[in-house]
């Protein structure tokens, strides 16, 4: 399945596929050290230079295994600490695959999960405050993205063209393959 397939126009600043909506301008929370601990990290996959060089590979797609160890938490200042998504709420995930020196990973949410999703944000407090609001993503415990909300996002991914992608930027290839091949079902 293409990604690119599933979405609508309309994504803002880290978009690289129409209708993902990217997790822009977020800080990279982990280093070097706490990546290694991370499992999945590997040679091995699509290179994801970005250069155009003989050497790229065509960024690769695979359904996602619904117990791997990922987790995105909303959480507010009022105290909210909630799921946003998770693995099981997920269909796809294609990367690893380079763009304005950041690594992508993109990752589609099932009807199921959309509808979740959107129920999340707003049963929160998101959709009327997400000034307030921040997402922290998880593998194997380890934060390794966390997003700041504001309206322009939470308006994209709450509207009725959003077809359910999110461009999840990183600032390591290493971190942004762990996620890839941690969600890939082998």
């Amino acid at each position: 399945m293409d990604i690119s397939r599933r979405g609508v126009l309309g994504g803002l600043g880290a978009v690289c596929a129409v209708g993902a909506v990217g997790f822009a301008g977020a800080a990279t929370v982990t280093d070097g050290a706490a990546v290694d601990g991370l499992g999945g990290i590997g040679g091995d996959g699509p290179a994801a230079t970005g250069d155009g060089t003989d050497e790229e590979t065509a960024p690769q797609s695979a359904a996602v295994d619904p117990e791997a160890p990922f987790e995105a938490r909303l959480t507010g200042g009022d105290g909210t600490d909630a799921t946003l998504f998770g693995a099981t709420d997920l269909d796809v995930v294609k990367g690893v695959f380079a763009k304005d020196g950041e690594f992508l990973v993109q990752v589609v949410l099932s009807e199921a999960g959309v509808d979740a999703f959107r129920t999340r944000l707003d049963e929160a407090g998101a959709t009327d405050d997400p000034a307030a609001f921040v997402v922290s993503m998880t593998l194997d415990g380890t934060e390794v993205r966390r997003v700041e909300l504001d309206r322009e996002t939470v308006d994209a991914l709450t509207g009725s063209e959003w077809g359910g992608v999110l461009t999840l930027p990183f600032g390591q290839e290493s971190v942004a393959r762990s996620v890839y091949e941690r969600l890939a079902d082998d």
